[in-house]
């Protein structure tokens, strides 16, 4: 699913237990992080680089001391990824993850994040391989780089919001200038704002 129909969906109905977060752009992806804490405010986080995708689950299942609901935030997902291609390689962590997605923990939103790789070029057989790997996850949201003309729309937008008259032709420098990249769009918008004043 898009973002936007994350978005949706979380506005009218409870989240889903588990979602993967796949892709690079960290824009939309920090709205739909903050739509998710705006629901559940407790959100624990967890890397894999640091910890292994058993121990997270088995604190997924486990009750929380201060509170019945919150999102447990896993951030590089990729890394739960086996790092050999013997056969039985990643089995105990597929088996685990399977034996969760089964039967997950009522208030527990679990969101595995993996924002490294990007969906096209020399990234595309990583990123197939975490999805291959988290397939058994139904709720996937893939944050894919905005296109140039979505980049100048989402910078005409921020710069109205902001009360900012600016030209389509500076809008189309400053997108370029930032290689289409929403986070810093809004960024250097927001420092325009602020330069500019009333």
């Amino acid at each position: 699913m898009t973002p936007d129909q994350f978005l949706q969906r979380i506005a009218k109905n409870a989240p889903a237990p588990v979602y993967l977060f796949i892709g690079p752009d960290g824009y939309q992806r920090a709205a739909c992080r903050k739509a998710l804490s705006e629901r559940l405010p407790q959100i624990d986080r967890f890397d894999l680089d640091e910890t292994n995708l058993t121990a997270v689950l088995d604190d997924a299942r486990s009750l929380s001391l201060f509170s019945a609901e919150r999102v447990m935030w896993v951030s590089g997902a990729e890394a739960a990824l086996p790092k050999t291609r013997a056969a039985d390689a990643g089995e105990e962590d597929t088996a685990a993850l399977n034996s969760y997605l089964a039967r997950p923990t009522p208030g527990v939103v679990l969101v595995f994040d993996c924002g490294r790789f990007e969906f096209d070029g020399e990234d595309k057989a990583k990123i197939d391989r975490v999805l291959k790997f988290y397939a058994a996850i139904p709720n996937q949201v893939e944050f894919r780089p905005y296109t140039p003309e979505s980049a100048r729309e989402l910078a005409k937008d921020l710069a109205g919001a902001a009360g900012l008259k600016i030209g389509l032709a500076e809008i189309g420098l400053l997108v370029e200038a930032l290689a289409g990249d929403a986070s810093r769009i809004a960024v250097e918008i927001e420092k325009i704002s602020l330069f500019a004043g009333q």
